[in-house]
């Protein structure tokens, strides 16, 4: 299993009902990722990376581009310089990843959560079915020879039960918060690739956060408190969301 030891594939998915009972239907809103009910929601932005692999924020991009960055902005919408907005270098080398929550950012993100659950130490997590390692076979080969890949989690996962939301299917994860960073595959055995889990939450329900395989951004629900802390701290570039905030492309209506 390449994901932490500490994290334990689950035989029985019933935890995650909760999460399928409150979420809306796909492509609603913020309440199509992350159940409704929770009195607040914040919207964290994925970096972008410059040549080194160094984060770069929005922020950054927006000063460069001359567009505007507010809480529906797209990053389709200023990734490239407005007109008149001058000549300067881009500063960013690759986009913001869709599906996938830097590893530092999500460890700043998992270290605020603990504050706000009284049960850290006991968690679920939800890895999207869909990833080809996750499966293995013909459509994963090995490297060095050539060889189709085993499943990744062993042959339970390809047959165990799934978290069915509306268009994604989910495997179950238990373990501790602080294994978040964990998750993930080797390629061919050897280095280490980090995949955030697309879905996760405490056994208290005090909080959930969605990081949805399309999308650049990951949306978090929980107690005021909470998003306050997320929408404060430096390491994160996060707006305040609403449960009914669109989360299409075509979000966007300022920059245009």
């Amino acid at each position: 299993m390449s994901t932490s030891t500490r994290l334990v594939l689950a035989a029985d998915v019933s935890p995650g009902d909760w999460v399928t009972l409150r979420v809306g239907p796909f492509a609603s809103g913020v309440g199509g990722l992350v159940p409704h009910g929770f009195e607040a929601y914040a919207r964290i932005l994925h970096p972008a990376t410059d040549r080194s692999g160094a984060p770069v924020s929005w922020t950054t991009i927006a000063e460069w581009s001359g567009w505007r960055l507010h809480p529906l902005v797209q990053f389709h919408r200023f990734m490239k310089p407005r007109s008149g907005s001058g000549e300067r270098p881009r500063p960013y080398d690759a986009p913001p990843p869709d599906g996938n929550l830097p590893s530092h950012v999500l460890a700043a993100l998992c270290q605020i959560l603990a504050s706000h659950t009284a049960s850290p130490d006991s968690c679920w997590f939800c890895l999207w079915e869909g990833y080809g390692w996750v499966n293995g076979g013909a459509a994963m080969l090995d490297s060095a020879g050539g060889s189709p890949l085993p499943p990744e989690f062993g042959p339970a996962s390809l047959t165990g039960p799934r978290v069915r939301l509306p268009a994604r299917s989910y495997l179950l994860f238990g373990g501790p918060l602080d294994a978040a960073t964990k998750m993930g595959w080797h390629p061919g055995g050897q280095s280490f690739d980090p995949q955030s889990p697309n879905l996760f939450w405490p056994a208290d329900k005090a909080w959930c956060v969605a990081t949805e395989i399309d999308l650049d951004s990951t949306y978090v629900g929980g107690s005021p408190a909470l998003i306050a802390a997320v929408l404060s701290d430096e390491r994160l570039e996060a707006f305040p969301a609403d449960v009914t905030d669109d989360i299409t492309a075509g979000s966007d209506e300022i920059n245009r």
